[in-house]
């Protein structure tokens, strides 16, 4: 399936194939709890996409680290860590 997601500007706009959308997880790691608002965590989808499947729209408006986030509006985006270089 494809999952879709974008930031909170929508300039920055994401497809990634994974097998399912779950299972997830409440992060609650330092980074989320200070800029994730709300309650303090943000919802990371865990299913397994692929991030050769990966297809970005707006690469410019990101910070182009391992956390991505959206330059302009601040929003967290997608991790990705060379450990488990095949996952998004």
């Amino acid at each position: 399936m494809e999952l879709q997601g974008s930031c909170h500007c929508e300039k920055v706009k994401f497809t990634v194939k994974s097998h399912t959308p779950v299972p997830f997880m409440r992060c609650y790691c330092s980074i989320c709890r200070k800029i994730g608002g709300g309650g303090g965590y943000v919802i990371n989808i865990m299913g397994q996409a692929r991030y050769d499947t990966l297809k970005v729209e707006g690469m410019e408006h990101t910070n182009g680290n391992k956390r991505y986030f959206c330059g302009e509006c601040g929003c967290m985006l997608w991790c990705y860590d060379l450990e488990w270089s095949e996952w998004v």
